[in-house]
């Protein structure tokens, strides 16, 4: 199980970490990243909500190209 960082105690800090790890990372395109800025723009009170906002997203293009494929 990963180990928190010291700062992360509550939901929304984890959240946070959550997004900080996710622009800063490799692993999403530049256009998911825009998305996600956008989103915490929006919800700057509760990264939570951006992060699963995010992540339905993500959820949906998933979709989308496995019946397109």
């Amino acid at each position: 199980m990963p180990r928190l960082h010291p700062e992360e105690k509550t939901l929304r800090d984890q959240a946070r970490g959550i997004l900080r790890e996710a622009l800063d990372g490799p692993g999403l395109r530049e256009e998911d990243k825009e998305r996600l800025r956008g989103l915490i723009s929006k919800h700057p009170e509760q990264p939570e909500r951006a992060l699963l906002e995010h992540l339905r997203v993500l959820r949906e293009v998933d979709r989308a190209e496995l019946l397109a494929s």
